[in-house]
């Protein structure tokens, strides 16, 4: 598989935050896991730079109408340009849709979830990707079953965190991670990887790698710094990124580090 493909990991990007819990902007109903932070950035620096290269800009913001929520997520230069945006909605706590706005080079698609009806835990996963927007092409399809487990980049905080108790036993915890231009997912699991301190607290890093031995040898495992207490909220990650990089005259997928700006942090 194309390294190309994986563009849209993310700790992740992504991948790539815990929300911690806030009130509802629902004064009615409680908070839905991925309604918080109702607004979260960050700031992407190149990896080796000790954080002083900037990159991009991140910003997170959620808003929720009943039982439905919709995020959207924007990677941006330092002088503001959009790079990249991913837009997800769910539903109560289940995904419904994702889709991917790569603008550095013109290219989109889109992952919808349909769950049969009184089994939401069955389904499939309908993709979409289009190389070329401006072109005009009808974009490509593909659909898989929906598996347990399933994530996107926003969601991937909330699985580190409702897992903690076997990520701290040394369990795997894998998952299932949406990859719009390879229009499919792949199979990764999490570990803990060591403890550590982030900025005078305590902290465990969580290494993120493929399944796979094929991706494995594409894809370098990503790192991700988490609170150690509650609630658990990822502070920084270094791996792949949602926007690319341009070097000489070709977009290359970029491994970076991304450090979040968490409210009242």
């Amino acid at each position: 598989m194309p390294i190309s493909l994986l563009v849209a990991l993310l700790m992740t990007e992504w991948a790539s935050q815990t929300l911690a819990p806030a009130a509802s902007t629902n004064t009615t109903a409680p908070p839905l896991k991925y309604e918080a932070p109702s607004l979260l950035t960050g700031t992407i620096y190149a990896k080796d730079s000790g954080q002083k290269k900037v990159l991009f800009h991140f910003n997170r913001a959620a808003t929720r109408a009943g039982s439905k929520i919709t995020v959207v997520r924007d990677f941006t230069y330092p002088d503001g340009k959009m790079a990249a945006r991913e837009r997800a909605m769910y539903d109560g706590d289940d995904l419904v849709s994702y889709s991917l706005e790569e603008l550095q080079i013109g290219a989109a698609g889109s992952a919808t979830i349909r769950r049969e009806p009184g089994n939401p835990l069955k389904g499939t996963m309908a993709f979409e990707y289009t190389k070329d927007v401006a072109s005009g092409a009808k974009p490509k399809t593909s659909t898989e079953a929906l598996r347990s487990d399933t994530l996107i980049g926003d969601m991937v905080g909330p699985f580190l965190a409702s897992h903690w108790a076997e990520l701290v036993s040394g369990q795997k915890m894998k998952c299932r991670y949406v990859v719009v231009p390879g229009r499919e997912t792949v199979g990764f699991a999490f570990v803990e990887e060591s403890q550590t301190t982030y900025q005078g607290r305590r902290a465990v890093i969580v290494r993120m790698e493929a399944t796979s031995p094929i991706i494995a040898r594409l894809v370098d495992p990503l790192y991700f710094t988490v609170e150690a207490d509650r609630p658990h909220r990822v502070l920084c990650f270094v791996g792949r990124m949602t926007p690319k990089v341009k070097v000489g005259s070709s977009w290359e997928d970029l491994d970076a580090l991304m450090v979040f700006d968490w409210p009242n942090h």
